[in-house]
């Protein structure tokens, strides 16, 4: 029987993105049920309509919290989600974070999902 291997992240599946809000996401990485050491790592997530779309919607602001212990939190700034909604009430994409470990390496895509957002009601 052929052996089969899945590179497939996990699915992080996000919603209630807002717009003008904070959008704080706090999240610890792991791998084998051990924290993912981000030392000297450079992490990135962006949405954008489809993934094979050249246009980014969004950019997340990730922060490493604690490198040893994995901890991270993603931001998806509440005027961009504005910005990104472009007066509609809501908008459905896909997202991802990526971890670029060094130079001349491949980026690695941690996790991977649908994205929605839509508008606040309380603005100026």
């Amino acid at each position: 029987m052929p052996a089969s291997v899945s590179l497939t992240p996990p699915v992080v599946n996000i919603s209630g993105v807002r717009a003008g809000d904070r959008n704080l996401l706090n999240a610890t990485l792991t791998a084998e049920g051990e924290p993912l050491d981000l030392t000297d790592q450079v992490l990135s997530a962006q949405a954008r309509t489809k993934a094979v779309d050249a246009a980014v919607a969004c950019t997340a602001v990730v922060e490493v919290v604690d490198a040893a212990a994995g901890t991270i939190t993603i931001r998806w700034p509440g005027e961009d989600v504005r910005t990104m909604l472009a007066g509609a009430a809501t908008w459905k994409g896909v997202w991802d974070l990526q971890m670029a470990p060094g130079v001349d390496e491949d980026a690695i895509t941690l996790c991977a999902g649908s994205f929605a957002a839509e508008m606040d009601v309380t603005r100026d």
